[in-house]
């Protein structure tokens, strides 16, 4: 591109968006280890939170890949977003059948096939879904509603720490612009250490590499966010694409560290019996009594070699009658790739505007 500064000056915006963060938070909830900078924050808030909340928490979360795909409804170009969490959440409110559970389940699996579960007709496909998500296509008025009254029901909790953390947001906002008139290169290299803006595309490293030329592009939107490090959130709407960008908040600032859900992930594969037995899952379920008898083991040694990886989150169980299934999760095993990115090759997460100015 002959003059990449001023394309990016044109079409490279930053916003926040109160939604977006909602969604965030409990992302960071149902995974707090995972986030460092947050850990503290999650931990009180997990603490002062009622039961039953905290139960519907890991339920819905389980049914929107931890509330990463439900935030897509938001779409970055609308401002009406950027008012409040409610206009968010009136936005859901407004979605149909369909549209709430291809926005829950993600993209994944192909609209017609959705809209065919919801018309009742099944297949050995659906039989294999995860327990949400069968619960979402057979029941997705009802999942609406018991959705959004979780949402208002968490809102309280959400809002305590946003008057914290809104002014740092939006001091972010304005100090960015400022950068992006400045010197637009620099500044949007320096959102991420997976980004890499080059003359004529821009890369995200991610499980696997996206590439975007600027000419197929009409829009990159930046959402300011205290609970995104250390993930690389790329949203990909058509021409246009959003990227979460990280701001660290005074009194969040931790020491450099691995969380430890990081290093359950790695246990995994220290035993051989174990990384067989996560083999067997990704081919077919599973209960205790096949997995001892298919690996020649006892069934409190599968029990023990199970609760890991479930721990780790390779593997979701379900009763059938007497017995439970376990069944491995294939695209955990994807983002093993991520994870080593994140908290191995990566510095210590966090966007610092003094940083940018050295």
């Amino acid at each position: 591109m002959q003059d990449l500064p001023l394309w990016l000056k044109k079409h490279l915006s930053i916003a926040y968006v109160p939604g977006h963060e909602f969604f965030l938070s409990l992302h960071v909830l149902e995974s707090p280890e995972h986030h460092v900078t947050r850990l503290g924050w999650a931990r009180e808030t997990l603490a002062a939170l009622p039961r039953a909340l905290t139960e519907k928490l890991h339920y819905f979360s389980a049914m929107s890949s931890k509330f990463l795909d439900i935030m897509d409804v938001l779409v970055p170009w609308e401002e009406m977003y950027q008012h409040s969490v409610e206009a968010g959440l009136e936005r859901i409110q407004a979605l149909d059948a369909s549209e709430f559970a291809e926005a829950m389940i993600g993209p994944v699996y192909h609209p017609k096939q959705i809209k065919q579960w919801l018309e009742g007709r099944t297949d050995d496909v659906f039989e294999q879904l995860k327990p949400e998500h069968r619960e979402l296509l057979r029941h997705p008025l009802s999942t609406k509603r018991s959705f959004l009254e979780f949402c208002y029901d968490y809102l309280p909790y959400f809002q305590a720490e946003e008057r914290r953390i809104e002014p740092w947001l939006v001091r972010a906002v304005h100090e960015a612009q400022e950068m992006i008139a400045a010197d637009p290169i620099r500044f949007l290299s320096q959102v991420h250490p997976r980004i890499h803006v080059h003359e004529d595309a821009i890369h995200f490293h991610k499980a696997k590499t996206y590439s975007f030329a600027y000419q197929q592009l009409s829009h990159i939107h930046l959402r300011v966010s205290t609970y995104v490090a250390p993930h690389l959130l790329l949203g990909i709407y058509g021409d246009q694409i959003s990227v979460g960008l990280p701001v660290d908040v005074p009194g969040t600032a931790v020491k450099s560290a691995i969380p430890a859900d990081f290093i359950t992930k790695m246990k995994v594969f220290g035993d051989p019996t174990r990384t067989a037995i996560l083999k067997s899952l990704l081919d077919h379920p599973y209960c205790t009594q096949q997995l001892a008898d298919l690996h020649g083991i006892s069934e409190p040694a599968v029990n023990k070699h199970l609760k890991l990886l479930v721990d780790a989150g390779f593997v979701w169980s379900e009763r059938r009658g007497r017995y439970v299934f376990y069944r491995g999760i294939t695209s955990r095993l994807e983002q093993l790739a991520v994870d080593l990115h994140e908290f191995i090759d990566m510095p210590a997460p966090g966007f610092t505007l003094s940083d940018w100015r050295k």
